[in-house]
Parts: C-alpha cells; structure tokens; sequence
C-alpha cells in the first residue's frame, strides 16, 4: 500500500489550527472594508479562495489591518499554496499581536509547504519559548506539530517521541492521533492506524478527513464493507464536489470487487516488432498509460488502455485469461490476438 496516499492529508491537518471565518467590525474600520471582508468570507465559503483573497486585499489597503484579519488572509494564501505570501500576512498579524502561539506555528507551516524544514522547527521552536506554550494544551500542539514536520522529513522515530509527549500533555489531541495514524501506516500496521483515526473520531464525531482515511484503510486491508460503511459517511460530511465525485469511483471499484470483477489495461499494436519494443520500454520502467495514449491501436487509447471493470466471459478469452494470471500491477508479456499483439496490466 502506498504511504504517500494518506501522507497527502498532512496538509488539512496542519490547517486545523486557525478558523477562518467572520470577525465582527471595529471602529477602525472604514465601511468599504468591512464590505470588502463581507464578500471576501462569502467566497471563502463557497470555496472560491482566490476571489477571497482578492476581496481581503482589497479589505487591506482600505485600512483592515487587525491580527484576526490578517490570520484569515494568512491561511487562505497557505490553502491555495502561496506560502511566502501567507508567511507575510502571519508576521504582519504578530506585529499588531507579538504572543499568538498558534500564528507563530503557521509561520512555521509555510516553511514547511516550501520543504525548509529547518526554518520551519526553528519557528516552532520559537513558539515554544512564549509562556503560554508550558501549558499542557498549547504545549501538546506544538509537539503534534513537530510530529508532523518530522513525518515530512521521513524522519519517523524522531515524529513518533514527539507524538508520545504531546499525548502525554493531553490524551485528548485529536492532530497528535492523525499522526499517529501516519506514523502506523508507514509500518503498514494497519489496525494500529485504524485505532488513532477511531480516536479522532471519539474526539471529533464529524471530522471528514477521518472518516475518508478509515475507509481508504480498511479498503487497503481488503475489509470492503467497512470501507463502503464510511466513505458513505464522508460523502455526508462533505460539501466539496471533486471529493465527492472521487469516492463515488471509490466505491464503485470496491463494488466491482465484492462483485468478482476485474480491472486492467492494454497495449494493442499491430506487430510483433512493436510490442517487443514497447515491452523493453515498460521493462525501463515507462509509464504504461502513457504509453497506450501514444502507441496503442485500440479506442480506448485516450484513457492509457483501460477496460474498465469486467467479469467472466466480458472480454477476448485470451486477454482473460492472461488477466486471470497475472498479480495486481503485474505486466504481461506479448499476448497474440487477431488484430495483432496485447500487452496487458491488472489493475485490482
């Protein structure tokens, strides 16, 4: 199973720390600010951040300036991947509020979502040093976020002692169990995993990217009623179209599996020459989709030689049974057929 799938949710996790949302005017601001916020948070909720962030800076050079302000517009340039930008929006806000431990740590994130982990330590470490981090809740965050900084660097024994002390300062942070989970799952102890995101869960009844990560683990331990169980809760939790469309692929494919069916993808040229040569290609360790959208005959070339799921009896009995032969990502060799030469990947 591939680590990297459920590393990719690190970065919802980092961004737990800040809420984004309305923060009641004050006197300092003029009213074409506090109009320019207004619009700026209904395109936040609608997920529109770009439109958002353009409203915050226009909220900004209109006067807004305030450290909640600026937090907002901070975390919205680190969502959309302009660190640099949100690193200055966070160090404008600890000018106008110097002590706000949990900004100081998303100074630290957008070091991180550059890879510069040693700016992005020193800035938690620099957190550390404030009073309010020798209390057991703030101090627990920092050490789940060094947790997390350590999971990047592919440095898991230094993230796992950082875990144990941060859920020693307080059994009830739910980061510091998402990253345990991390932790588990590079050892492909998948039920270990499984048992931190059930604490997220106990903590956060309603935490989507929990629920998203159990389905994905019980999927990957081939528990496919328990994985359909919660990625139909996800698909309740969420209100993101593109997560939606792609659990809705998800469980289709584990249907197709419960169902006995299969997945694979072909290669079909016209010569014995050619596939010989796209065979050595593979062997080099070319991408087999790309190489069915460039040399392959067949229709479904535009999508890398899929067939889409398949039972007994669906396709030519000699790709079948080559199907039938091989292991998941395994290739096959030149599989003759009457419109010329099939190499063949199963998929599931």
């Amino acid at each position: 199973m591939k680590v990297c799938a459920l590393l990719r949710c690190l970065p919802w996790l980092a961004a737990t720390f800040l809420v984004v949302g309305p923060r009641p005017a004050t006197p300092l601001e003029q009213p074409p600010a506090v109009e320019h916020v207004a619009r700026g948070n209904h395109f936040a909720q609608q997920g529109r951040l770009d439109l958002a962030i353009e409203e915050y800076e226009k909220a900004r050079q209109a006067g807004a300036g305030s450290a909640g302000f600026l937090n907002r517009l901070g975390q919205m340039y680190l969502d959309t991947g302009a660190a640099a930008k949100g690193r200055v929006a966070f160090r404008a806000s600890l000018e106008d509020k110097p002590t706000q431990i949990l900004v100081m740590q998303k100074i630290g994130d957008t070091f991180l979502a550059e890879g510069q982990l040693d700016s992005a330590l020193a800035q938690v470490e620099l957190a550390r040093a404030l009073p309010a981090a020798n209390e057991p809740v703030s101090g627990s965050r920092l050490q789940a976020q060094m947790a997390m900084m350590h999971l990047h660097a592919d440095l898991p024994d230094r993230a796992r002692a950082h875990i144990d002390t941060a859920l020693t300062l307080n059994p009830d942070n739910p980061d510091a169990y998402r990253f345990r989970a991390v932790y588990h799952t590079q050892r492909e102890a998948l039920d270990a995993a499984l048992a931190d995101l059930a604490k997220v869960i106990e903590i956060l009844p309603d935490d989507m990217e929990s629920h998203n990560n159990i389905a994905y683990l019980h999927a990957a331990a081939g528990r496919f009623g328990s994985a359909l169980e919660f990625y139909a809760r996800t698909k309740e939790l969420t209100r993101d179209p593109h997560l939606n469309h792609a659990i809705n692929l998800r469980m289709e494919a584990i249907r197709a599996i419960m169902d006995g069916k299969m997945r694979a993808r072909y290669i079909l040229v016209g010569s014995e020459t050619e596939a010989k040569s796209l065979a050595e290609k593979l062997a080099a360790g070319e991408d087999f989709g790309a190489l069915a959208q460039e040399y392959s005959k067949a229709p479904n070339a535009p999508d890398g030689g899929d067939l889409g799921f398949f039972g007994p009896g669906e396709l030519l009995e000699p790709i079948e049974q080559a199907v039938l032969q091989l292991e998941v990502g395994e290739v096959s060799g030149l599989v003759p057929v009457e419109m010329g030469q099939v190499i063949i990947q199963r998929l599931n």
